[in-house]
């Protein structure tokens, strides 16, 4: 109980970080709240070194999530808004490139290190932090925010210094008045706003839980574990990740997010029903997912900034992100019950449930924002 509590408790935080800290983004800037955040991070890595009771952990990774929830609210919306529209797909899917590269790197130092001081190891997520911190410091504010809040004249000024003063910004109403999230709700594209929530909801509840837990998922399935069978399934999913990106290129965003939620469903649902099958038919179902869903991942950091309007933009994915944290959480905690107490096979058909959701919902919602000029 005490594992699912830890691990589900940073996607607690994320919850409650993108829908607060999305909002002040959109209020007073993009940078100060996307520079800062990874200062907090830093500190709050480092206090992991002192922790003594499973609560004072619980705690500190609830903060955490706190601090993860802004990058989720903040950086694709920074990023999009610095980004051309020709090729904005792929440099957006790039962030999931270089989220699961950094996933791989955390489970070789994990699988390296030979010491006893689980504490030492947590907290070395201080270091890549206060880095890009430095470096963010650096990082101008959003022109497209600026301009959004009628400061024409200092977007004009980014512009001209960072891309040249051939390039302009695509026209946009300026309000002065704070975005809300009521707004997500009550805007006349708030099926698209309340879209872009539930395709992430249903993406990553399986692919956080069986993540999390992939030793015993892999002991209910008959697969034999080892350190070359995670390093091996790890660079499966970078190679997922940048095929993802290929296939942002390629086709529409609706297709992509209806193709891909087919494919999770049926490995998931087809791994569930036939657990006696050959050990390497579980093994290629198994990989097939370990490679599509690190794919489809690419569109979590594409879809909301595209959604939604400048002055709603930090707001809206903050609320996205917020809402798959709900069943990110939620299948994590789950998920170490469910093996316990069902199984394997009955555990992989429930967590097919959630693509299948997802498949229904894109094929009733889903817009088509690839060629959008941002507003």
């Amino acid at each position: 109980m005490s594992q699912g509590l830890i691990a589900s408790s940073a996607l607690i935080g994320v919850f409650v970080g993108g829908l607060i800290f999305g909002n002040l983004a959109d209020r007073y800037g993009r940078r100060p709240v996307f520079a800062w955040n990874l200062f907090s991070f830093v500190i709050l890595s480092i206090l992991q070194l002192f922790v003594t009771g499973v609560w004072q952990l619980v705690a500190l990774r609830l903060a955490l999530g706190l601090a993860i929830g802004v990058e989720y609210a903040v950086g694709s919306s920074v990023l999009a808004e610095f980004s051309r529209r020709k090729g904005r797909g792929m440099l957006l899917g790039m962030i999931s490139v270089a989220w699961q590269a950094g996933f791989t790197i955390a489970f070789l130092v994990g699988s390296i290190y030979d010491g006893s001081d689980w504490r030492l190891l947590l907290a070395s997520s201080a270091i890549p932090a206060l880095a890009v911190f430095l470096i963010r410091l650096r990082l101008p504010e959003s022109p497209m925010w600026l301009k959004a809040q009628g400061r024409i004249a200092e977007a004009r000024e980014i512009v001209d210094r960072h891309f040249g003063p051939e390039f302009d910004l695509p026209s946009m109403a300026t309000q002065q008045s704070n975005a809300t999230l009521r707004e997500v709700f009550s805007h006349k594209d708030r099926w698209q706003h309340i879209y872009s929530g539930l395709f992430w909801f249903c993406q990553v509840g399986p692919f956080f839980a069986i993540f999390t837990f992939i030793t015993p998922v892999f002991v209910g399935l008959g697969i034999e574990d080892g350190l070359m069978v995670d390093l091996s399934l790890n660079v499966v999913q970078i190679l997922g990740a940048v095929f993802g990106v290929v296939l942002l290129a390629i086709l529409s965003r609706r297709g992509f997010v209806i193709w891909t939620f087919a494919v999770m469903f049926a490995v998931l649902l087809a791994i569930g029903l036939f657990p006696t099958a050959p050990l390497w038919v579980v093994v290629a179902l198994f990989g097939t997912y370990m490679f599509v869903a690190p794919a489809a991942n690419n569109i979590q950091f594409v879809y909301p900034p595209e959604i939604f309007d400048t002055r709603l933009r930090a707001t809206g994915v903050g609320f996205s992100a917020a809402v798959s944290r709900i069943s990110a959480a939620a299948a994590v905690y789950a998920l170490p019950l469910l093996l316990e107490t069902m199984g394997a096979s009955a555990a992989m058909i429930i967590m097919s449930v959630l693509p299948a959701l997802g498949l229904v919902l894109s094929i009733l919602l889903a817009p088509e924002t690839k060629n959008k000029v941002l507003r």
